[in-house]
């Protein structure tokens, strides 16, 4: 637990910066994996306080990016877990559109390619669908292998699969 020091202040702030700062990788990553938003809400108050509890781990990890979307990661999968226990229910039409809104500067045709690359990600495997929204958020190989705790070589073998399961469902 985070005491009252300076170093837990900083790495406090540190954790803040890297939150603005990826917010919309988050946020993009929730709504690929949570169709329900107050489920997607709780999620995300469930993910900020794993980053605070961790903020001085984060501060000096040798790739903080990488962590903190591990945690984002290690979360999520807990929650899709939980939810699949009960019953989780896939993105409906709403959520798509809601993804697409975030992007209004995109031509019509951009936004149904996006519609389709959204219905086809959600219809890969978890392993799959996990790799290639981070490669998405442009997260390099080194960083994606750190974040879901697998070999370099495993996140290629992946990352190829889910572009030619992805390029098959198109």
């Amino acid at each position: 637990m985070i005491t009252g020091s300076k170093n837990s202040k900083r790495a406090i702030d540190f954790v803040m910066l890297l939150w603005q700062k990826h917010q919309g990788a988050i946020s993009r990553s929730l709504l690929a994996n949570e169709a329900d938003p107050a489920a997607r809400q709780d999620l995300k108050q469930d993910i900020f306080l794993a980053l605070y509890q961790a903020a001085e781990r984060i501060q000096t990890a040798e790739l903080p990016r990488a962590y903190l979307f591990r945690i984002v990661h290690n979360v999520t999968v807990d929650h899709i877990a939980r939810a699949q226990q009960q019953k989780w229910h896939p993105l409906d039409d709403e959520v798509q559109y809601q993804l697409l809104d975030d992007c209004p500067s995109l031509q019509l045709d951009e936004q149904q390619q996006s519609q389709q690359l959204m219905q086809a990600v959600r219809r890969l495997s978890a392993a799959n669908r996990q790799v290639i929204l981070l490669a998405m958020e442009e997260l390099t190989a080194p960083e994606i292998a750190d974040i879901l705790q697998i070999s370099h070589g495993a996140v290629r073998v992946r990352l190829n699969r889910a572009k030619t399961e992805l390029m098959e469902l198109m």
